[in-house]
């Protein structure tokens, strides 16, 4: 049943029922001659079975026509009251089923929403192990070039060491072959001598 054909069934009985007891009401004034505002309010309180008892029927006719007319109308008018309550708790019940769904569509947003902050934290944490990682092979790195900026620095001292071993080895390489070539000189001259004390 749709909204506009329950509203549409609610009207109809509202004034099936208000139809009723304005009938009743005639009918009792007719037969009682009670004034049509007091006729209607007899009718609607045997109808809601309130009954005060300040208008009762007096007459034969009226007394029949009262039980039959409550016979008839005070189940109508309980079936019209259920209908609408019943009507109200159905769109008390959809409004609930409504937020119901749109809560379980919600928790499973918060659901996939949770998910992902998971995997983000996942991700993150496996960044932060790579970051890490990458930090300590930095690191090892830097020692790394510490400890061959060390040996670069004593090979150059020992670079320096040896060009200077190798100056000074020079030196005297050049001084020995000053006296090489002076005593050859001097072997020549004694050797010049020797000729010519052999000649003479």
């Amino acid at each position: 049943m749709t909204k506009h054909q329950l509203k549409q069934d609610v009207i109809m009985l509202i004034l099936a029922v208000f139809a009723a007891l304005i009938l009743g009401a005639i009918l009792f004034s007719f037969t009682e001659g009670w004034s049509i505002i007091d006729s209607f309010y007899f009718v609607t309180m045997t109808a809601t079975t309130v009954g005060y008892g300040d208008f009762t029927p007096t007459t034969a006719i009226s007394k029949i026509l009262t039980i039959f007319y409550a016979l008839s109308i005070i189940p109508f008018v309980l079936y019209a009251f259920s209908f609408i309550a019943r009507a109200q708790m159905q769109k008390v019940y959809k409004k609930i089923h409504h937020i119901e769904r749109k809560q379980k569509i919600q928790e499973k947003e918060i659901d996939a929403t949770e998910e992902k902050l998971k995997q983000q934290r996942s991700k993150i944490k496996k960044q932060d192990n790579e970051i890490d990682g990458q930090e300590a092979k930095i690191k090892k790195q830097l020692k790394d070039i510490k400890i061959q900026k060390k040996e670069l620095e004593e090979y150059q001292k020992e670079l320096a060491k040896q060009k200077r071993q190798l100056r000074k080895e020079s030196k005297i390489n050049k001084l020995q072959e000053g006296e090489i070539t002076e005593h050859d000189k001097e072997l020549e001259a004694v050797e010049k001598v020797m000729e010519k004390a052999l000649k003479s």
